[in-house]
């Protein structure tokens, strides 16, 4: 009877917060046992940071070498899409007599009209077999409406707007050529990794991931805030004025300066960063960026919108690399045609020529 009297003392409370603690207790013991039994809640979840920690390189990559060949093989555990399966995930990059990328290590066909393409490794079809990137696309397309036009890829994966004016730099004199294509990624003028939103968060203590418990809810609190802080920096308009942006920006004016000192016009190509696509996070970014190419008066492309009806996995090359697949170059390529077309770009470039030459 004393007992229930002392209980009864206890106030309503404290009765309370005992049974939320009990509760929160409860469920992270459930937790604890589905994250120590069930693979998806592995503290060694995949490498987000190096799209090579997976990937076996044959050969080595030597960028702009003619008629060199070296493969990459991508583990079929990973090819969710089937898109390797066909060549037991194996992927050849070949250049031609150029050392530009192409189908085979062969001389590559040249037609009246000669475009050298520039930009990283979205442009260059990292993780694709050529025949599926969005520049050999386009040049069939085009070649299919009788337009003899030949895209000679420069691309280099990595490759930011000063080194692809070093890159066309070293090839403009040896090439004759009537326009440069540039594929501009948005990480080539402003600097983050392509993985970087999706890449693991910064270290957890070792004490933490004695739990997996813990772990787990570590790396979800971890990854909002570090996205968080991502998103926000890209979003301010003090990117634009960063060192890196502004010697990348004067780089693509100098590039633009030099091209037309070879006769040839400048077309560049805003391709758009894999992440939050039907969200539309990113658009103070790209506003920013189109708002100071219209300041130099650069004729572009804007991609930026046209995969929003894709979620991003969807256009990944891989679950743990954000490079844009087959089905998003096919996309950037049907609308590449369709605005070459409608800005009457190539029969602007074979008048231009013909005018050359008389």
């Amino acid at each position: 009877m004393k007992k229930t009297k002392a209980f009864k003392k206890i106030p309503n409370w404290v009765i309370n917060l005992s049974l939320v603690l009990v509760s929160v207790v409860f469920c992270f013991l459930l937790l604890e046992i589905a994250c120590r039994i069930f693979p998806w809640s592995e503290s060694h979840e995949l490498q987000m940071n190096n799209p090579y920690y997976y990937i076996e390189t044959i050969g080595q990559r030597k960028p702009h070498i003619p008629f060199y060949t070296y493969k990459e093989r991508v583990p079929l555990q990973f090819d969710h899409q089937s898109y390797y399966a066909p060549t037991d995930g194996i992927v050849c990059f070949h250049s031609n007599q150029f050392g530009a990328r192409w189908t085979e290590p062969k001389n590559q066909e040249l037609k009246a009209l000669k475009i050298l393409v520039l930009g990283d490794s979205f442009t260059y079809g990292h993780g694709l077999h050529y025949e599926h990137t969005f520049v050999y696309r386009l040049e069939k397309k085009l070649e299919q409406a009788s337009y003899p036009v030949s895209f000679l890829n420069f691309a280099k994966r990595g490759a930011h707007c000063m080194k692809c004016f070093e890159i066309y730099t070293q090839f403009k004199d040896t090439i004759p050529h009537d326009a440069v294509l540039y594929g501009l990624h948005i990480n080539d003028l402003v600097k983050f990794p392509t993985s970087y939103f999706a890449a693991n968060p910064i270290a957890i203590p070792w004490i933490v991931k004695w739990s997996k418990g813990l772990d787990f809810i570590a790396k979800r609190i971890n990854s909002y805030f570090i996205r968080k802080y991502r998103i926000n920096r890209l979003r301010s308009t003090a990117i634009f004025e960063e060192q890196y942006f502004l010697d990348n920006m004067n780089a693509l004016i100098n590039l633009r300066k030099a091209a037309n000192k070879q006769g040839a016009r400048l077309y560049v190509v805003v391709l758009p960063i894999l992440f939050d696509l039907k969200k539309h996070t990113l658009q103070p970014l790209y506003d920013g960026l189109k708002s100071r190419l219209d300041n130099n008066n650069f004729e572009y492309f804007d991609l930026t919108e046209c995969l929003n009806n894709f979620h991003d996995k969807d256009v990944w090359i891989l679950p743990f690399d954000q490079h844009p697949n087959q089905r998003a170059n096919e996309v950037f390529s049907d609308r590449l045609f369709i605005e070459f077309r409608k800005r009457g770009i190539i029969n602007d470039l074979l008048r231009k020529k013909t005018d050359n030459q008389v």
